[in-house]
């Protein structure tokens, strides 16, 4: 399936001139973030789609490794990580919470009542 969701092009940072130009900016890397966010819920809905049982749903150890890698991917990139480790955990955190509810639906008795 094609993206046809192109985005116009945009302005660096440096080139913004007015506040208009880096609200616009910010708006378009907030839908982007949306897109990518929506796509990372849908790994949640595999993994618990995927995962044998519901223990299996909060993992520390690839907690800590994803946060590592992120760690480095900010460190190359300039993205603080005061920035990027709150936002991360938050992160991680309410995908755990939207995996459990995910693993439990998929799992839910069908009731025989009618």
């Amino acid at each position: 399936m094609a993206d046809d969701h192109r985005e116009s092009p945009h302005r660096s940072a440096d080139e913004c001139t007015n506040m208009g130009e880096v609200r616009a900016e910010i708006d378009r890397i907030d839908r982007l973030l949306v897109r990518i966010l929506a796509e990372r819920q849908s790994y949640m809905d595999a993994a618990a789609r995927i995962k044998p049982d519901r223990h299996a749903v909060r993992d520390e150890a690839r907690i800590r490794d994803v946060l590592e890698k992120v760690k480095a991917a900010a460190d190359r990139e300039g993205l603080a990580w005061t920035i990027a480790e709150p936002v991360w955990r938050e992160l991680m955190e309410r995908c755990i919470a939207y995996e459990f509810e995910a693993f439990d639906a998929l799992r839910k008795p069908v009731s025989a009542s009618s």
